[in-house]
């Protein structure tokens, strides 16, 4: 029979709220409160080659993470992220043994511009990132990035591509929180008609237009007979507008699905740690991160017009409708107030 299972991400896509300065012993206190929860994957951060700060949860050797780690909880699995487009080299990666992170979620994208500026194929730059990271030993997750940009087809062969890794998990992952229930539920369809039984089927949602619980509990009602596995953080902190609430999936879950999480020290990851967050950098549901959804924007256009810039809706909306193609994905200050200049003259 299948299970459902909680990932909980929020030391790490947590991190995007405050350049992942949690501080060292919250960061400590925060991984043994949510391993005491029960969730049954606990991700710690980021593996990246730039310089370790005890301060932050991004690591450049598996040594850090196993001294967070420290004695493992016998029914939770460990894990970290890696991102194609900023990877820690493999040959920076130490082989996986008993005391290191179990698991290993990788981000691939399906393009890049080369050095050129032109739009490449990064998929296979993915896969060989990916057979490197299983030939080290570690269980392997898969994150396609923006799920939406794939046409069926081109998401069932990717499906099947790294299929051929044996991975634990295959992803779909709704990265700028644009999709619905029904449009998530058909690419979940596709994945699971198109991998290994014994692959975990992923979802990582964002809240960009406040769906990604109602997508986890139409992916739980959806009775997919393989495991299931799904992303969440304490009070949803996360990129952009957030992520999918720890607490409220696992609240749902203990009551419809029989599970058994003790979502108090979640509560107490919030009362300790996450407000305080929040009080200093808010994330969640707002227009802005509304508008870049349904422009298909990068969200970090939101924040940037919004919070740094001080634009309103109406401004953000005019500026939004301008942005051209690969634009949309692609953000940086200078890019955006280059397209806000070019969208004033226009006017």
């Amino acid at each position: 029979m299948s299970r459902i299972k909680l990932l909980d991400c929020t030391l790490r896509d947590g991190g995007y709220i405050n350049d992942w300065r949690f501080g060292k012993k919250a960061i400590q206190d925060m991984t043994e409160k949510l391993a005491e929860s029960g969730v049954d994957v606990l991700e710690l951060g980021f593996l990246k080659d730039e310089p370790y700060i005890e301060d932050r949860t991004v690591f450049n050797s598996m040594k850090q993470v196993k001294a967070l780690i420290g004695k493992k909880k016998p029914d939770a699995s460990y894990a970290v992220m890696c991102e194609v487009m900023n990877p820690l080299p493999l040959d920076m990666l130490e082989p996986a043994d008993e005391e290191s992170a179990d698991i290993i979620r990788v981000i691939v994208w399906k393009t890049k511009h080369d050095k050129d500026g032109r739009v490449v194929d990064a998929l296979q730059e993915g896969y060989e990132y990916c057979r490197g990271i299983v030939e080290k030993g570690y269980k392997l997750c898969v994150q396609p990035a923006r799920v939406d940009q794939y046409s069926d087809e081109e998401f069932v062969d990717m499906i099947r591509r790294f299929s051929a890794l044996k991975p634990l998990a295959l992803y779909v992952v709704d990265s700028w929180g644009t999709q619905n229930a029904e449009q998530l539920l058909h690419y979940m369809h596709l994945a699971d008609e198109n991998m290994p039984k014994e692959t975990i089927l992923g979802y990582h949602g964002h809240n960009n237009m406040m769906q990604a619980l109602s997508v986890a509990q139409a992916m739980i009602k959806e009775g997919f007979m393989r495991d299931i596995l799904i992303d969440a953080s304490v009070y949803g902190i996360g990129r952009g507008a957030g992520n999918l609430n720890l607490e409220l999936i696992a609240k749902y879950m203990n009551e419809h699905c029989g599970s058994d999480y003790d979502v108090q020290p979640m509560l107490e990851v919030y009362d300790l740690y996450v407000r305080h967050i929040y009080a200093q950098e808010q994330w969640g549901y707002s227009i802005p991160y509304y508008l870049t959804a349904t422009y298909n924007c990068n969200p970090n256009y939101a924040r940037f017009y919004a919070s740094h810039l001080g634009l309103d809706n109406g401004e953000i909306e005019d500026v939004l409708q301008s942005i051209h193609g690969d634009e949309r994905a692609m953000f940086s200050e200078k890019l955006a107030r280059q397209i806000l200049e070019r969208q004033k003259k226009n006017n």
